[in-house]
């Protein structure tokens, strides 16, 4: 991309201790406009920088109003290739893969990368979130667990998208290379801009990439067993024998985890107000799902928690 953003230096209601520590987000989205205008006011700062994926496949009225949306903010741009996403297949990969490119090349001052999804929603504020991440001292925040045995069909053939959906062919998979233990974690994650940039241009990951391109979810395969990997800035060494570890980044509740008062989708609960002190009890980033149609209290509520939270955060900073 020839855009490039610099912030100033001096932003007016902003801490300076997080002017010096912006943030680079991918937000996914392919629907539910509202939602994604919420979720980008919660996260908005002057100093951090944004691009926004709309799948190809997303109505033309809705990749209009993102669009128009982004226009507003010189730190908030469309993804220069977007995609069409299929579910648990590659091309959800390859979406954030394309911001973090654009990313790179818009701004050479972020420190930490966060990825989202359109239902996404904040917990903590910015300057929480700056703490948080200069407390990981270059280290990223990716869950990884060993691939369980019930899972194990996700590697043992390939897949291919079929009319949309993704279906096994059929054929074994081999092994991942470099003797790599195949490890399960989230879509989601907090890195540093040492591994995104490693992400794009270390041969080795990028062979691990081929492998994952035909295994079922590889969103929730490469970036688990990529922080693995020797020699990747922010990850643990295969030689500290760890092979669990959560991540800081999403709160996400699954059906039989806990009492969810909305709905679930995909076995994920779609939260309700009556859910909030149980999120909020987690020491998370952000917390997904959300949607303003079902239940638009829970998210007015957490913006009106936030923005308490940083009134107070900007009159501590005054004095």
């Amino acid at each position: 991309m020839s855009m490039s953003y610099k912030p100033e230096r001096d932003i007016i209601g902003a801490v300076h201790e997080e002017i010096d520590f912006p943030l680079a987000y991918s937000i996914v989205t392919h629907h539910k406009v509202e939602n994604f205008e919420r979720l980008l006011r919660a996260i908005y700062v002057p100093q951090n920088v944004y691009c926004v994926h709309v799948d190809t496949k997303a109505k033309a009225t809705v990749a209009a109003a993102i669009a128009n949306i982004a226009s507003c903010f010189p730190n908030v741009f469309m993804v220069s290739q977007p995609v069409k996403v299929v579910y648990a297949g590659w091309t959800r990969v390859q979406a954030d893969l394309n911001c973090m490119s654009d990313l790179l090349n818009v701004s050479t001052e972020w420190k930490y990368f966060i990825n989202l999804c359109g239902q996404d929603f904040p917990m903590k504020t910015n300057l929480e979130m700056v703490r948080d991440l200069k407390a990981l001292e270059g280290a990223n925040s990716i869950e990884f667990n060993l691939l369980p045995m019930r899972h194990k069909w996700r590697v043992a053939t390939t897949f291919a998208p079929v009319n949309g959906h993704i279906q096994s062919t059929g054929k074994a998979k081999g092994p991942a290379p470099f003797d790599l233990s195949v490890l399960k974690g989230s879509a989601y994650m907090i890195a540093s801009r040492g591994y995104i940039n490693s992400v794009l241009t270390d041969s080795r990951i990028r062979e691990l990439m081929e492998w994952c391109k035909d295994v079922y979810s590889p969103d929730e395969i490469l970036w688990a067993t990529t922080q693995q990997m020797p020699g990747v800035p922010g990850s643990m060494s295969a030689t500290s024998h760890v092979y669990q570890a959560d991540s800081i980044a999403r709160l996400v509740l699954w059906m039989g985890q806990s009492k969810c008062h909305g709905h679930f989708v995909r076995e994920v609960c779609v939260f309700a107000v009556a859910d909030l002190p149980w999120i909020l009890s987690h020491h998370r980033m952000f917390a997904n799902k959300f949607d303003v149609e079902s239940d638009s209290v829970a998210v007015f509520c957490l913006e009106e928690y936030l923005r308490e939270k940083r009134l107070a955060e900007i009159e501590s900073d005054g004095k």
